[in-house]
């Protein structure tokens, strides 16, 4: 039986420090311990919702898992908040796939990778309908691209910048907060 190495287990960690490195200020150090940490909580959660998913496909008889059954997976496990935005993202991406290609490139290819090299900014919804902060900070207080937080100045206009190949997606609609009170 062929061993499997632990770090096959998990996602490459080039690939989460790059994510994580996305996301922080430029002049941020990111400690071994939580790189470590994040590559091992981000591989467990994917497996997880993974696994679910694939259960669902093998009760159904097939073979292929799909974005659909990954949202379904991700509600059935108590994830709703996030399975629900990003429902939202897939529907505006399949959209935007639909699109004639009058503004875009021609290849498929290159249009993938430029659609995909921006990721979209999803933010899960407090857990708390009313929490202790509320009375004294606007959600745009807890919104780092609001802040400049994200490197290399990639906040120019909040979160609009970081789905801009979504027309009018707004990954806070589910919060009804009033936009002009930010």
């Amino acid at each position: 039986m062929e061993e499997v190495r632990e770090q096959d287990h998990y996602m490459p960690i080039a690939n989460v420090i790059r994510i994580m490195r996305r996301i922080l200020p430029s002049h941020a150090k990111i400690s071994d311990d939580a790189k470590e940490m994040i590559q091992e909580c981000v591989s467990e959660y994917i497996g997880f919702i993974t696994s679910e998913a694939n259960d669902r496909c093998q009760k159904e008889q097939r073979r292929t898992v799909t974005a659909d059954d990954l949202l379904w997976a991700m509600e059935k496990l108590g994830f709703d908040d996030y399975a629900r935005l990003l429902s939202v993202y897939l529907q505006r991406y399949r959209q935007s796939e639909e699109e004639p290609a009058s503004g875009r490139h021609t290849s498929a290819s290159s249009s993938h990778s430029r659609l995909l090299s921006i990721p979209p900014t999803v933010v899960a919804p407090p857990c708390d309908p009313h929490p202790p902060y509320a009375h004294r900070f606007g959600m745009s207080e807890f919104d780092p691209s609001l802040h400049g937080f994200y490197r290399d100045d990639a906040s120019a206009s909040g979160a609009a910048a970081a789905a801009n190949f979504l027309p009018g997606f707004d990954p806070y609609s589910n919060l009804n907060i009033r936009r002009d009170s930010m």
